[in-house]
């Protein structure tokens, strides 16, 4: 096994798909024989795809045995910090149950994303604390916040190398070359073709870039509409006048999607992936859950993320 993961990124707008994405591809990778590890920056029990992730051993026995999600609380990670280095569990509590704490954690700027940072990581080094429980793994898969607050959490160990001295600012150093280097991370900005969700790509792209001096390997358009997909040959063979109110309403939603797919392509030359719009069949919430993850997967290109 390689000495570190490789480590893929779905990051963008809010509310775009990146966690349904994330475990898409986890699944994919897991039924391929690869032991995957996907990070949530939610709670696991936010998440949509839970129901789905409590039937996969009953669907995918085998892939269920090498996927695994877990979700880092970077206040759990300070406190284990404060556990760790007071000799008297007594000392340890008395702080942990301080105001002095309890304010420090919530309005300092960057504690909280900085030591998200911190295991991040050490899971992608495969370094995590024994305690973690985290089993071995060759692919991490980050579903990370929404485009402001994952650019903040990256820029949170540039701002402790800058303007802090210690440890703390050693940490922030490593931090900062790990996650600015051109190796450590596929990065996947997953975006639907929205006027809004386009307009923060393009704010992720060159918050990326002027920050970090990164580009996202691919930008994936998720939820694409049929018409967005089609070839123009059969375009041209779309009969708008004749068509019922639906049917207009549809073909014109995808021809603006086509404008504004077309439109990013000029403005950021990063290859794009595109996932089709699909339904949820008629069986059970679960196994509808775990056929469309399953049908996701077959459009994620492992070869642009590569």
């Amino acid at each position: 096994m390689a000495a570190q993961a490789r480590v893929i990124v779905f990051c963008g707008k809010g509310g775009v798909g990146k966690s349904t994405l994330s475990v898409a591809l986890g699944l994919k990778l897991a039924r391929a024989g690869r032991r995957v590890l996907v990070v949530s920056s939610h709670p696991l029990d936010e998440l949509a795809v839970t129901l789905s992730l409590e039937s996969l051993s009953e669907r995918f026995a085998e892939a269920a045995e090498r996927l695994f999600v877990v979700y880092i609380d970077p206040v759990e990670q300070i406190k284990d910090l404060v556990e760790t280095h007071f000799p008297l569990p007594m000392m340890a509590r008395a702080v942990l149950s301080s105001s002095i704490f309890q304010n420090l954690i919530a309005v300092a700027p960057g504690l909280k994303e900085f030591f998200f940072l911190v295991r991040m990581q050490q899971l992608a080094e495969r370094r995590a604390p024994e305690r973690a429980n985290i089993p071995e793994y060759d692919d991490l898969i980050w579903d990370a916040p929404a485009t402001g607050h994952f650019l903040s959490t990256l820029r949170a160990a540039k701002g402790f190398e800058t303007y802090l001295s210690g440890p703390l600012a050693n940490a922030g150093a490593e931090m900062h070359r790990f996650f600015s280097a051109a190796g450590s991370l596929r990065i996947a900005a997953v975006t639907q073709p929205e006027e809004m969700a386009i307009t923060e790509t393009h704010e992720l792209c060159e918050g990326l870039w002027r920050d970090f001096g990164i580009r996202p390997a691919t930008v994936i358009l998720n939820a694409v509409s049929p018409v967005c997909l089609a070839e123009p040959a059969d375009l041209a063979t779309l009969d708008l006048a004749n068509s019922g109110e639906a049917m207009q309403f549809a073909i014109e939603r995808g021809m603006a999607e086509r404008e504004l797919c077309d439109r990013l392509a000029e403005d950021l030359p990063i290859p794009q992936l595109f996932v089709p719009r699909l339904a949820h069949g008629d069986g059970p919430p679960e196994e509808c859950d775990l056929d469309l993850l399953d049908d996701l997967g077959q459009y994620l290109d492992l070869e642009q993320l590569a």
